[in-house]
């Protein structure tokens, strides 16, 4: 039972994202519409933001798998930006709170466990001292991160063309020498 209110406690979240601003969610909003008591609530999630972050761990516990059945990195991150389109209008809002911060952190947190994940699984995990591969993995996720931020204030961006770039961009080849 306890993913169950989990899940549904986030779905509530989501669903009164889309009619009221992130800041004037309550506790007591999301109890009254998942029908549960505060001390239910309590007992699963800290606060607001826990949730958030919950909710945002599971997206990207489902995309991955998803991600993975592609047949190739370059198919994975074409997917992996279609999912960060598709969420730009969610993202806008989460951005226009006051708790931008902690939506940034959990963005990039986010992307960078995507990022982990997917290098882990594609098997392409450079050969570094664990220090190096961490701010490598750092650096690459708020490039990303804000790659997608920006292109959160384009109304549709080129999703092909920005997948092409990040996946071009993180395996070194914008950087390769072509000859000239």
């Amino acid at each position: 039972m306890p993913l169950d209110v989990k899940t549904a406690v986030a779905d509530a979240f989501q669903e009164l994202l889309a009619r009221k601003d992130v800041d004037k969610i309550t506790v007591k909003d999301l109890v009254e519409a998942c029908g549960i008591s505060r001390q239910t609530f309590y007992y699963h999630f800290r606060d607001i933001v826990d949730v958030m972050e919950w909710k945002a761990r599971r997206e990207m516990e489902r995309l991955l798998p998803e991600h993975l059945k592609a047949a190739s990195p370059r198919e994975a991150m074409g997917r992996f930006v279609d999912f960060a389109v598709d969420a730009q209008p969610v993202v806008r809002r989460l951005l226009a709170s006051q708790r931008r911060e902690t939506i940034e952190r959990i963005l990039l947190e986010s992307v960078r466990s995507y990022l982990e994940e997917s290098a882990r699984e594609w098997g392409v995990e450079p050969p570094l001292d664990p220090a190096d591969w961490k701010i490598t993995l750092d650096f690459y996720a708020c490039g990303v991160a804000g790659v997608l931020l920006e292109s959160c204030r384009r109304r549709e961006p080129d999703r092909q063309q920005l997948a092409d770039q990040l996946f071009r961009l993180l395996g070194g080849e914008m950087f390769r020498r072509t000859g000239h």
